[in-house]
Order: C-alpha cells, then sequence, then structure tokens
C-alpha cells in the first residue's frame, strides 16, 4: 500500500503543537460545567479512578485508531477508510461512516458557537460595564436577556465564526498550529492562575476534598456509569479531530505519547476547574446537596459566587476568557474536520471550502438564534431560561448519545478487524512489543464492548 508523505492540511512543525491542538479542541465547556459536578455526586476520588479507567481503555484505543486512519493515508476520516476499504477489497459503504463523523461534528460545531456567543457576551459584559454586579437574580436576568436578543446573539456567533474560518483558512502550519500554541498554554496558566487566586482568598480545602477525597460509597453503579458516558461525552466533541490531526502529524513524531500527552493535559484542566468551581460554590453545594450542571453553574452560580469576591471584575474577566478560548479552540478543530473533507473531494481550494461552510453554518446560526426567543416564551412550565431544555447543549448530546456511540464502535471494528496490522503499526510507530500486545486487546475487544454497555444503558436495557 502506498502511504502519500504529506495531507493537503499541510504539517505539524512540532510534537508539542500536536498535543497542544488536540488537547485544545477536547478541551471544552464540559471540563467546566459538567465534570466537577459529576466528580462530586459520585464519590469524588472514586469517580475519578474509575474515570481515569475508561480514558485508557475506551478514550486513548479511539483515538490512536483515528491516528492511525490519518496518518497511514494522509486523508481525514471519509478519505482515509474509504482508501483503506478499497486497497483491502472492503465494502466502499465503510466511507460512511467518516461522513457521518464528519456531519456530527457540523453539528456540534454548530451549538459550540452559539454557546460561545453566551460566553463572548458575557465576557464584553465582564470588562465594559460600567458598574458590574452579579448576583442570583441579575445573572438570570442577564441570560434571559442575551436568549431574547436575537440580534446581539448573532453578532457573538458570527464574531467567532469569522475568526475560526480565518484560521482554518490558512491550513495547519499557518494558522491552526500558531493559534494553538497561543491559546491553549494561555488558557490553562489563567485557570490555574484564577484558580490559586480563588483559593488564597476563600481557600482550597473544601474544593480539594469535594474533589479528590475516596467516597466509595458514594460511587455506586450509577457513578460508574456515569464516568464511562463522561468519558464517551469528551469523545463527542473530538471524534474525527484526531484523525484530521494525524494527517498532518510527520512520521519523525511519536503517536502514543503525544496523544497520551493531549489526553493528560485535557484531564489536567478538568480537575483544575473543579478546584476552582467548589472553591467558588462549595457552600451552595453543602446547603443545597446538590448542584445543576450545564448552563446554569457557567453563566448563574459562577458569576453569583465570584460576585462577593474583591476582585469579582477581574474573576470574572478571566473566567469568561478562559471560557471563550476553550470554545475557541473546539471550534477551530471542528471547523477542519468538515473543510479538509470537503478540500479532498477536489473540487474547491482550501478557501473556498472555508467560505462556503462557514455560510452554510452562519445560515443554520442565524436561523437557531431567531428560533430561542420563541423557545423562552415557550419554555415548558415557565421555568428558567438557564435550564439545559432552552440552551444549545441539546445539540452536543443528540450527537453524543445518538450517532457518535455507534460511529465510535464502527471505527473501532474497522481498525481493529479490517485495517492491515502492519500499516496500523507503521503509522503509530508501534513495535510487536508489550504496548502494542497490550493495546490491541483493548481496541478490538475491550473498547466496543465498553461501548455496547454504555448503548445498552442509554436504551434503557441495563439498569440505572
Amino acid at each position: 500500500m502506498v502511504i502519500p508523505k504529506r495531507s493537503l492540511q499541510g504539517e505539524w512543525t512540532g510534537s508539542f503543537a500536536f498535543v497542544f491542538a488536540l488537547a485544545g479542541v477536547s478541551i471544552g465547556l464540559g471540563n467546566v460545567w459538567r465534570f466537577p459536578v459529576l466528580a462530586a455526586e459520585h464519590g469524588g476520588g472514586a469517580f475519578l479512578l474509575v474515570y481515569g479507567a475508561f480514558l485508557v481503555t475506551l478514550t486513548l484505543p479511539l483515538w490512536l485508531a483515528e491516528v492511525g486512519v490519518g496518518r497511514s493515508m494522509r486523508r481525514t476520516l471519509p478519505g482515509g477508510l474509504a482508501r483503506i476499504a478499497r486497497e483491502q477489497g472492503s465494502a466502499p459503504a465503510w466511507s460512511g461512516v467518516g461522513w457521518v463523523a464528519v456531519t456530527m461534528a457540523a453539528v456540534v460545531l454548530l451549538g459550540q458557537l452559539l454557546i460561545g456567543g453566551w460566553a463572548g457576551a458575557y465576557l464584553y459584559r465582564a470588562v465594559a460595564a460600567p458598574v458590574l454586579h452579579f448576583d442570583a437574580v441579575t445573572t438570570t436576568a442577564v441570560f434571559t436577556e442575551l436568549l431574547a436578543d436575537a440580534e446581539r446573539l448573532l453578532l457573538w456567533f458570527t464574531l467567532l465564526l469569522v475568526a475560526a474560518g480565518l484560521t482554518v483558512s490558512r491550513g495547519i502550519g499557518a494558522g491552526i498550529q500558531p493559534m494553538m500554541r497561543l491559546l491553549v498554554p494561555a488558557m490553562v496558566v489563567l485557570l490555574v492562575a484564577l484558580a490559586w487566586a480563588v483559593g488564597r482568598e476563600l481557600g482550597l480545602a473544601d474544593a480539594w476534598s469535594t474533589v479528590f477525597e475516596l467516597r466509595f460509597d458514594a460511587l455506586g453503579w450509577t457513578g460508574v456509569q456515569m464516568a464511562g458516558e463522561h468519558a464517551l461525552f469528551s469523545l463527542a466533541v473530538a471524534l474525527g479531530v484526531a484523525t484530521a490531526f494525524g494527517a498532518a502529524l510527520p512520521d519523525r513524531f511519536p503517536t502514543i505519547s503525544t496523544t497520551g500527552a493531549a489526553l493528560a493535559l485535557d484531564t489536567l484542566v478538568g480537575l483544575v476547574a473543579a478546584v476552582l468551581v467548589f472553591a467558588l460554590v462549595s457552600g451552595q453545594v453543602m446547603a443545597d446537596g446538590a448542584l445543576q450542571a450545564g448552563p446554569a453553574l457557567v453563566f448563574h452560580a459562577l458569576p453569583d459566587a465570584m460576585g462577593s469576591l474583591a476582585w469579582s471584575r477581574q474573576a470574572l474577566v478571566a473566567l469568561y476568557a478562559v471560557l471563550l478560548m476553550a470554545v475557541f479552540t473546539t471550534v477551530v478543530g471542528l471547523l477542519e474536520v468538515v473543510v479538509s473533507a470537503v478540500v479532498e473531494q477536489g473540487r474547491l481550494s482550501r478557501a473556498r471550502a472555508t467560505a462556503t461552510v462557514a455560510t452554510a453554518l452562519w445560515l443554520a446560526g442565524a436561523l437557531v438564534a431567531g428560533s430561542l426567543r420563541g423557545w423562552l416564551d415557550a419554555g415548558e412550565g415557565g421555568g428558567p431560561p438557564l435550564d439545559d431544555g432552552v440552551s444549545m447543549v441539546w445539540l452536543t448530546e443528540l450527537v453524543a448519545w445518538g450517532a457518535m456511540p455507534v460511529v465510535a464502535l464502527a471505527l473501532l471494528i474497522f481498525v481493529g478487524w479490517r485495517m492491515p496490522q502492519e500499516t496500523l503499526r507503521g503509522a503509530l510507530r508501534l513495535r510487536e512489543d508489550w504496548r502494542y500486545t497490550l493495546w490491541m486487546p483493548m481496541l478490538r475487544y475491550v473498547a466496543p464492548l465498553i461501548l455496547l454497555a454504555l448503548l445498552a444503558r442509554v436504551a434503557g436495557l441495563l439498569p440505572s
């Protein structure tokens, strides 16, 4: 099998750039508004141990499978699967798995752009408001006003989309790589600095105990399932990205260590975010017995809690700058998946493909932004607008619990059983040593069985 030397996207010039890029896409709002609450509710350190096991047995094998397809064929998921299937005499329909993944990336991208608009609007308010005051009433009013103002929401959506489009149109080397090298370290440093500053003023003892204390009695079967689901949820954002980025990874760079480092960085950010969250709202958690995950945490509970800080404006600016950077890096990665797949069809240049995809996304975003006003007026039972049902989180969750597990399962089966092992080993720079002996059973058996179990649980075939 003749393997191309370069992808159409360009190349990464350093392994750290690849690590930052892959981590930057997977680091998202789920690290802030979902992961901390899951850890606190389901046993703290006990949950983290189980979650780490799922990352090693599910997330890492799937990411490596993606990188293997991309690097071996120097193509995105549709093109890579199509070429391998053609070379092996397999059904051409395997390329359809890749196109479903690209479609899923576009759907998640739309939701991320809208949520990024919320973060941008809050950041602007934190910077520019002459008098900044957030409390329980104000935060709800601010978010309600934002959802009701379709023009303002569409403005932030457009700014984020244009910035991402300009980045992606320049390819890996000239656009995505320098952006990721700048934003991902800045995001991590700013998040750590914010957590440190909050800890100095409010203390970290309670937060540390909430996140890391081993409470196996609170884990239970539900906690195990939630840990697996969150490991799967993290894939929903990055599925297809590892293939697109892996296609541009030169042969001289290792794959297992770089992919593992990206996963470790994503997990580290989630842990720091969890400590920050519970340094701010641990009192509320203790009083109420629970904390609502999702937009209610990021756009209500956290700004409300930061309002009591002596330096609340600076804290809010830092928080929403981190969130905006997290969303933007995710948006760039997902847009790259869609644009590169279009470019590989050979009909459009990268610039025209980016403009075409961005235009389609803008039209869809305009429709959704306009419809939010109607959803706000017709909310079930007049519920608060911060509820997940009124937010665009449903787009991500629709993909995460809908097509994504099926696509991931199909990809594992194809790479584990249809892709030539020598091609896979060459792409991942693996010899037939203990690493290969350990990884292949996880790819062929363990990860697919975990996916099947999670799908059965979502379908109601397993007890919750």
